[in-house]
């Protein structure tokens, strides 16, 4: 086995005070949010409000939004996520990557992939999100 080089490294970035959020949403029954990670750690607390929509709550306010995701997994490893089916990280405007805004509440919605209709993921998928965000202007 390989020595670790670097033990927990802090991620680099060009802008200042880009603060990391993420974690993960594990699927249940009906596209019921049975487990969720990143509550202490990402600062976001979500909800299902809707099918295949959730609804997620910064625990502290940011000036802006730098970028983001949000993807489906298989609950495997070797595994896919449902057929046919997208996460997307929406309810970030213009405004809060421009910093005219802050970003207190983003949401993710997952669809069919070949239509833009609402889905609820199946039980055992897991949603993976990342949002960046900063203080500075």
């Amino acid at each position: 086995m390989g020595t670790e080089l670097q033990k927990h490294a802090r991620l680099k970035s060009l802008h200042a005070n880009e603060t990391f959020l993420g974690g993960t949403l594990t699927i249940g029954a009906s596209g019921a949010i049975a487990a969720q990670t990143g509550m202490r750690d990402g600062g976001v607390t979500f909800v299902q409000n809707g099918t295949g929509r959730y609804d997620g709550t910064v625990h502290r306010g940011y000036r802006r939004a730098m970028r983001g995701y949000a993807q489906l997994m298989g609950a495997t490893a070797g595994t896919v996520p449902s057929a046919a089916k997208e996460a997307f990280l929406t309810g970030i405007s213009a405004n809060n990557l421009s910093g005219a805004s802050g970003v207190l509440t983003f949401t993710i919605q997952c669809t069919a992939a070949d239509s833009a209709t609402a889905t609820n993921p199946a039980s055992g998928d897991i949603v993976t999100w990342e949002l960046v965000v900063s203080d500075t202007p």
